[in-house]
C-alpha cells in the first residue's frame, strides 16, 4: 500500500509539471480524444454502437450479480445499519412533530356531569353539549393544534420496512404472562399467523427472558420491544422518552402498532382469546380488504362531545342517516332544524357512528392507515386533560376511541363489527358477575348486513337496528364468536384463588365462564390446564410468578406446594363438573 501512494504522488507530480510546461500540447491531446468518440458515435453504425454500449453494460451487471456479496463498497451489515438509522430519524420526526403540536390548555381537572351519561336517554348533541365542561380558550387551541398536525402529517415511506401479515398482543409485567396464555390458546384454537408480543420496555424483556426466548418461540411467537424499535440504546433515553411524553398504558397500544413489523395488523390485548380458527384469509376478505381498519364494539353508546367535532374541523348536519349501528337507505333519510335536540348525535350525517368501541382487538393495514395511526397517536399522547375528555367526557381513558376518532376526522374507511357484544359469565346466589365479553368474526357480520340489507331493499321500513338483531339471531350462521375477552377479573390464577373469586370461604368452587355453544369443548379447563403446565411442570419463571414467589432457593418448593394444595385440585374439579 506505501508503494502505491508513492507511486502514485510521483506520477501525479509529473503529470502537473508536464501541464504547466507544455499547457498547448494537454489541451490538443484532450481535443484529440473528444473528436476520437464523436467520430466513433457519428461514423459507426447503430448495431455497433448498441454493441459497444451493451458489451460494457451487461459485462458490469452479470459482474454484480455474480458478486453481490463482494461487490464494491455494499456492506450487508452497513447498508442494515444505514435502514435502521433511517427508520429511527423518521420515528423521531414523528415525535418531533407531535412535540410541536401540543394543545396549549389541559384540563386538569376535567369536570363534567355523570348523570349526563344515562344510558337511557337520548344521547342529542344537547344533551352531549352539558356533560363536560370546555372553555372557549381549551377548544380553540385545541382546534389549532389539531389543525396543524394534521395538516403536517408525513405520508407514509418505506423506510419504515412494514411487512407481511401477523398477530400482535400487548405484554409487560403481568400482561406477559397474560399474553403468553392468549398465544397458546390462538395456537390450540387454529390461529396461524404469526405472533410479535410488544413489551414497552427493555426491562419487561429482562424480566421476562425465559417467556421471550424460550417458550413463545415454541409457539412461533417472539417479543419485540417497543423502545429498541424506536431506536432507544440505552436506559437513560428510554427514561427520558417515557418522562417527556408521559407515556403509560393508554398509549401502548398505539405504540406497538407503530413500532411491531408487519404491515396488516391483528392487534389483540393479552386478556383476548381466540376461539375459533383464524388464518391470513382475515385479511383478504371483506371487510378488512376494502377497509383497511376494523374495529369492535364496546357495550355503551357513544358519548363524544360536539366539542370534539368543532375541534377537529368536522361539520355534523341536521340529516339523520342511521338507527344506531344501521345505516338508513338514503329513501329513510329526514332532515330536521331541531336536529341538536331530537336526533341522536352520533346517527347524524358526518358523526362517528354509535356504538363505542371495544380496545381489546383491532385490525389495520398500516400503509393505507399510516395518518390514522399517526393521528390516534397523537390523540393519545395528548389524551388526558385534552384530546380523552372531549370524545369519552368522564374520568376513565378514552383510548379505545381514538381510531373511530382519527379515522373519521381524516375521512378515511373503517368497518365496525355490527354484531353486538356479549357479556359471559356466571350466576353465585341469586347474582350475575360478567367476567368477559365475546366478540364476533368481521367477515360473517359483513356478509350477514348485506345479506339483511338485500332482503329487505324492498322494504326499507324493516331497514332498522332492532330488525338487524332479531335477523342475526333467527339463524344460528348469521353471526360467529372469534373473540372471548376475559378481563375481569385477568386470568391471574393465584389472585383467583388467593382473593376468594373462585373458591369461596364456604368451600364453594366457581366455574367463571358461563355454557356458550361458541366455546365448543371444555374453554375454562383447557385454560387452567395450559396455566397448571407452565406453573406447576414446566415451572415457568417470569415476573407474574416472581411476585408471589421470589426467585431463590425456597421458591420452587413454595410452587409445589402451591400447585398442590389449589392450582391442581381446581383442575380437577372442572374437569369433573364439565
Amino acid at each position: 500500500m506505501g508503494s502505491f501512494n508513492k507511486n502514485y504522488r510521483y506520477f501525479k507530480t509529473r503529470a502537473l509539471a508536464y501541464y504547466y510546461r507544455y499547457p498547448a500540447r494537454v489541451l490538443l491531446l484532450a481535443v484529440g480524444v473528444v473528436s476520437l468518440f464523436l467520430f466513433l458515435f457519428t461514423s459507426t453504425s447503430p448495431q455497433i454502437q448498441q454493441k459497444i454500449i451493451s458489451s460494457n453494460y451487461t459485462s458490469w451487471l452479470n459482474n454484480l450479480s455474480q458478486n453481490k456479496k463482494t461487490a464494491p463498497n455494499v456492506d450487508p451489515q452497513q447498508e442494515l445499519l444505514d435502514r435502521e438509522l433511517a427508520k429511527t430519524n423518521k420515528f423521531r420526526e414523528i415525535f418531533k412533530l407531535i412535540e410541536q403540536n401540543k394543545p396549549p390548555v389541559k384540563l386538569d381537572p376535567f369536570e363534567y356531569d355523570e348523570s349526563g351519561h344515562d344510558q337511557d336517554t337520548v344521547p342529542t348533541s344537547r344533551r352531549l353539549s352539558a356533560i363536560g365542561s370546555f372553555s372557549h380558550e381549551f377548544v380553540s387551541g385545541v382546534k389549532n393544534a389539531h389543525q396543524n398536525f394534521v395538516k403536517l402529517l408525513p405520508e407514509y415511506d418505506e423506510v419504515m420496512r412494514y411487512r407481511g401479515n401477523g398477530v400482535i398482543i400487548l405484554g409487560g409485567g403481568d400482561l406477559s404472562w397474560l399474553a403468553l396464555l392468549c398465544t397458546r390458546m390462538f395456537r390450540r384454537m387454529g390461529g396461524s399467523l404469526p405472533v410479535e408480543v410488544m413489551l414497552p420496555r427493555m426491562s419487561d424483556y429482562l424480566q421476562d427472558r425465559e417467556i421471550c426466548d424460550i417458550y413463545l418461540p415454541q409457539l412461533n411467537a417472539k417479543c419485540v420491544v417497543m423502545t429498541e424499535q424506536l431506536g432507544i440504546k440505552t436506559a437513560e433515553e428510554e427514561e427520558l422518552f417515557f418522562t417527556d411524553f408521559n407515556i403509560n398504558s393508554n398509549m401502548y397500544r398505539s405504540l406497538a402498532l407503530l413500532t411491531s413489523n408487519y404491515q396488516n395488523v391483528l392487534l389483540l390485548e393479552s386478556e383476548t382469546l381466540l376461539i375459533k380458527s383464524l388464518d391470513e384469509s382475515i385479511f383478504t376478505s371483506e371487510p378488512f380488504n376494502s377497509h383497511g381498519l376494523v374495529l369492535w364494539p364496546d357495550f355503551w353508546k357513544r358519548k363524544t362531545s360536539p366539542f370534539w367535532y368543532l375541534a377537529a374541523g368536522l361539520s355534523v348536519d341536521n340529516t339523520l342517516v342511521r338507527d344506531s349501528v344501521i345505516e338508513l337507505p338514503e329513501s329513510k333519510y329526514v332532515s330536521s332544524s331541531k336536529a341538536e335536540s331530537v336526533f341522536p348525535l352520533h346517527d347524524r350525517r358526518g358523526a362517528i357512528p354509535d356504538v363505542s368501541n371495544d380496545s381489546g382487538e383491532l385490525m389495520i393495514n398500516k400503509k393505507a392507515h399510516w395518518k390514522t395511526m399517526l393521528l390516534a397517536l397523537y390523540y393519545n399522547l395528548y389524551g388526558e386533560g385534552y384530546f380523552y375528555p372531549l370524545l369519552v367526557q368522564a374520568s376513565s381513558s378514552g383510548e379505545k376511541e381514538t381510531f373511530a376518532a382519527a379515522a373519521t376526522a381524516l375521512k378515511m374507511p373503517y368497518y365496525q363489527t355490527r354484531t353486538a357484544t356479549e357479556a359471559n359469565g356466571f350466576w353465585y346466589n341469586g347474582e350475575f358477575r360478567g367476567v368477559g365479553m365475546l366478540q364476533f368474526d368481521p367477515t360473517v357480520d359483513f356478509y350477514s348486513l348485506n345479506s339483511f340489507k338485500e332482503k329487505y331493499e324492498t322494504n326499507p321500513d324493516k331497514i332498522t337496528d332492532q330488525e338487524f338483531k332479531k335477523y342475526l339471531n333467527d339463524a344460528p350462521e348469521r353471526k360467529s364468536a372469534l373473540f372471548f375477552k376475559v378481563n375481569y377479573p385477568r386470568l391471574l390464577p393465584i389472585e383467583l384463588i388467593n382473593d376468594g373469586f373462585i373458591v369461596k370461604e364456604n368451600g364453594d368452587r366457581i366455574r367463571m365462564f358461563g355454557e356458550n355453544d361458541n366455546f365448543g369443548n371444555d374453554l375454562e379447563a383447557t385454560l387452567w390446564r395450559i396455566m397448571v403446565d407452565y406453573i406447576c411442570y414446566s415451572e415457568v419463571r417470569c415476573s407474574y410468578l416472581d411476585k408471589h414467589f421470589p426467585h431463590d432457593r425456597k421458591s420452587k418448593e413454595a410452587i409445589n406446594k402451591y400447585c398442590t394444595d389449589n392450582l391442581k385440585p381446581h383442575l380437577l374439579w372442572l374437569a369433573g363438573n364439565h
